[in-house]
């Protein structure tokens, strides 16, 4: 098994990110490599759609399952796209004195992760990397407090003539 995990403290509460996370119909803002819908009220029932190259603009449909949906704690997901390579997404949130810790991990099964092939570790750490970057960065404008724009001092205007 090939295991890869990027792991941030962040300054949001983990209901903030779990808003976030839980909300598939809206992972296409923030991850370019996955699109996932909701098929019925089964918790775990989903159509989700892939690419490991996010400049091609097709995605391939794969079988995938929730695995596990604990709204504020952990989202896991189960991706096989393949006999040959097979792999778990997930997301752990930790509530901290400052925020959450945030982990994001991908377990690789198959014989792909047995054979420990360059191409498959450089495209997981790349995509980890990419989807982090991002959803940081959709997390910071969801929920920073929005600043007001620096005061312009007004112009001292002297009356009379000169």
């Amino acid at each position: 098994m090939m295991e890869f995990e990027r792991e941030h403290d962040l300054p949001y509460s983990p209901e903030q990110i779990w808003a976030v996370l839980g909300d598939f119909e809206n992972h296409r803002i923030w991850n370019p490599y996955v699109r996932i819908e909701r098929l019925t009220e089964d918790p775990i029932a989903i159509r989700y759609s892939m690419r490991m190259d996010p400049h091609k603009p097709k995605f391939l449909e794969v079988p995938a399952a929730v695995t596990s949906a604990r709204p504020g704690e952990e989202l896991i997901l189960d991706v096989k796209p393949s006999f040959i390579l097979q792999f778990e997404e997930s997301y752990i949130l930790t509530p901290t004195a400052s925020g959450t810790k945030f982990v994001h991990r991908y377990r690789c099964r198959g014989p792909f992760a047995w054979l420990r092939l360059p191409g498959i570790k450089t495209s997981f750490q790349r995509m980890i990397g990419s989807i982090d970057g991002i959803l940081l960065s959709y997390l910071k404008s969801k929920y920073s407090k929005p600043q007001s724009p620096p005061r312009r001092t007004k112009p001292k205007f002297r009356g009379g003539r000169r």
